[in-house]
């Protein structure tokens, strides 16, 4: 019957406990079902822990259109495309020309520097009457810049998609082959257009502001056009093959293959950075027409020319681990991280929002029901076990590609944590609060008042040998009494009496172990450590003994009857604990030290107070006694020596 019950109890609890797990994890999965909250909080933490610098593998200089570079030449609007003619000369020209050279910039139209105009105007080409025909001819920078174009065949220059709902950018995530809003393309002009590669330059932030995915291409009336990053790639992989040589030297790109991403069926993809803004080997765009930094020494490279400097607004904010995320980046330094991604295959896609909503939901209900099921401490490491095991794999599942979002599964364990702490709390609280109230009806209200303040409960199941004071009580002459009262009346005189003993008992700060009929037992020094306890134990005894009289008289008075009292106190060894099964125990003691105080008690006369030798031993002259001298006690072979003690 008490293993049924015990059984069932755990039963409900189970219960209990998959409940509250199930709706943790109902709770979690909504969570993680689009769209999800705090999501720019999560965007900014994740991005921050993936994105950690490393070194780039590809050979890659900036060449940057800085401040320097504008301090000597002006600005860029003011530029004839010669200059970027006299840079491809300057490069290509030397004796170690480089592998490709890349303009993050749009060569669209024709364009006249100042000088240009005053010279057209100079030897009449350009008049008043014929404006807007002089704008549609090649100027001289122009066509210098595509001469050099074509003299040298490894330029790339940049392309743009525009939109007309930009949405930044996220139409193209459904499909790189159904590119929505997509309105055209601009392209270089005609001339340049033939001689150079080209690669679409959009950069576009997420909707948090910040560069974390990238482009390989898109679809545009039938044709794919690549990205900047992918088309540099290729020149660079043409480059390697025509250069049997310099691959023979450099391993490490002889075997690399781009994919055919306009096979693909997403064209914007999460990306890597390998370095932090500045990160990238780089010149400025005058020191090398100036020839202070020799053309050669860009030899072999990935030469990337673009804006680097603020005035012209091109620079965007990045989230990386090391403290130049509070920076912003260029974009030619951003193309350069999209092409070591590429090269390395570091291209990541979100993880499937289902599916990681049903993950989370299981690991999280699984955690809350372990959680319930074992102490805080354990529950605490589990929950950071969870943590671990959660980061490290999803590092590893963006390193193969996957991005798995790192707010929500981390705030769960922490909110679960949390939870499970005050769970902890609550439980031991109410679990005090019960032993509390239990163990008022046994101990003197102050000694559980100060045990519940130090928090030191230390009640052990199963038995403990330990030294203890012992009394029992008994009423003298109250069966006889009980004959000829209604049984309300003798409840009343055992509660006036037993009223007595219990006072006397919590005052002296023993523990009242039960009541026997008419009778009453009392322990001290346990189940709580008591300090003077055999005298106290004695002075117990007086202190009922001294109430008695004065309840005698008051019975007297009601009920015309008269009862007494005879008393044992011992002390010794004794077993105490839980005593009996599952299903109903006790708290009390046991052994020769509890029979022989019983004993004792069965010898009193009435109103005596009977000590054995041992208490009178320990108590010496602080109690005055009387010799009784050795007296036979039921059940021992020796009779034992006992004392009275004078009132």
């Amino acid at each position: 019957m008490a293993q049924k019950k015990g059984f069932k109890h755990k039963k409900i609890d189970i219960r209990i406990k998959l409940g509250v797990s199930l709706i943790i994890g109902l709770c979690v999965f909504l969570i993680m079902l689009p769209p999800r909250p705090f999501s720019t909080f999560n965007n900014q933490l994740t991005n921050t822990i993936y994105q950690s610098e490393s070194v780039s593998d590809l050979p890659i200089t900036v060449v940057r259109m800085d401040e320097k570079t504008l301090n000597a030449l002006g600005q860029p609007s003011e530029w004839s495309r010669q200059v970027y003619a006299d840079l491809v000369e300057k490069l290509d020209g030397s004796e170690n020309p480089p592998a490709v050279i890349v303009f993050d910039l749009l060569f669209t139209g024709y364009k006249y520097s100042i000088d240009d105009i005053i010279e057209a105007v100079k030897d009449g080409t350009l008049t008043a009457d014929n404006t807007d025909d002089y704008k549609k001819t090649l100027s001289p920078g122009d066509a210098a810049l595509a001469s050099a174009a074509e003299k040298y065949g490894n330029v790339i220059c940049g392309t743009n998609a525009y939109f007309s709902e930009h949405g930044n950018g996220k139409e193209t995530l459904k499909s790189g082959k159904d590119l929505i809003h997509l309105e055209y393309i601009t392209m270089p002009y005609d001339e340049l257009d033939e001689n150079v590669g080209n690669g679409l330059t959009n950069c576009d932030p997420d909707e948090y502001d910040y560069i974390t995915k990238a482009y390989t291409g898109m679809w545009y009336d039938g044709k794919w056009y690549d990205s900047l990053s992918v088309s540099t790639l290729k020149k660079f992989k043409e480059y390697i093959d025509k250069n049997p040589d310099y691959a023979e030297n450099h391993p490490e790109y002889a075997d690399f293959e781009l994919p055919d991403y306009s096979e693909y069926e997403n064209n914007w993809y999460r990306f890597s950075y390998s370095e932090a803004a500045e990160g990238f080997d780089g010149v400025s765009l005058i020191d090398i027409l100036t020839g202070e930094i020799p053309a050669k020494n860009l030899g072999n490279n990935i030469v990337l020319v673009g804006a680097y400097a603020p005035g012209l607004q091109d620079d965007y904010l990045v989230m990386m681990s090391s403290n130049s995320n509070l920076k912003k980046m260029y974009g030619v330094e951003i193309h350069a991280n999209i092409m070591e991604a590429l090269f390395e295959g570091r291209l990541q896609t979100d993880g499937d929002a289902f599916a990681l909503a049903i993950v989370y939901a299981l690991v999280s209900a699984a955690l809350i029901f372990a959680m319930m099921s074992v102490t805080i401490i354990k529950g605490i490491c589990l929950s950071a076990a969870t943590l671990i095991v959660h980061l490290v794999s999803s590092i590893i599942f963006y390193k193969n590609g996957i991005y798995i979002p790192l707010l929500y599964m981390m705030g769960v364990c922490v909110i679960l944590t949390i939870g499970i702490i005050i769970f902890h709390y609550v439980r031991v609280r109410a679990e005090r609060v019960k032993i509390n109230n239990a163990f008022r009806m046994y101990v003197a209200p102050e000694i559980v008042d100060d045990v519940a303040e130090s928090g030191s409960y230390q009640l052990s199941l199963g038995g403990r040998n330990k030294d203890v004071a012992v009394l029992f009580v008994d009423i003298r002459g109250f069966t006889t009494m009980s004959e000829n009262l209604a049984p309300e009346e003798v409840v009343d005189i055992l509660n006036e009496y037993f009223g007595v003993i219990t006072d006397a008992i919590f005052k002296n700060k023993g523990t009242l172990d039960k009541f026997i009929g008419d009778a009453a037992m009392a322990v001290f020094n346990s189940p709580f450590d008591l300090d003077d306890y055999v005298y106290r134990a004695v002075m117990t005894a007086c202190d009922i003994a001294k109430a008695s009289e004065t309840l005698g008289e008051k019975l007297m008075e009601r009920f015309g009857k008269k009862v007494s009292y005879g008393i044992g106190v011992n002390c010794g060894q004794a077993i105490i604990g839980n005593i009996g099964s599952n299903f109903r125990m006790d708290y009390t003691a046991i052994g020769d030290t509890v029979n022989t105080a019983s004993r004792l008690e069965s010898n009193a006369k009435a109103g005596e107070i009977l000590i054995s030798e041992e208490v009178k031993k320990r108590l010496g002259d602080r109690i005055e006694t009387e010799d009784v001298g050795e007296i036979p006690l039921k059940g021992k072979h020796n009779k034992i020596f006992v004392y009275r003690v004078k009132i």
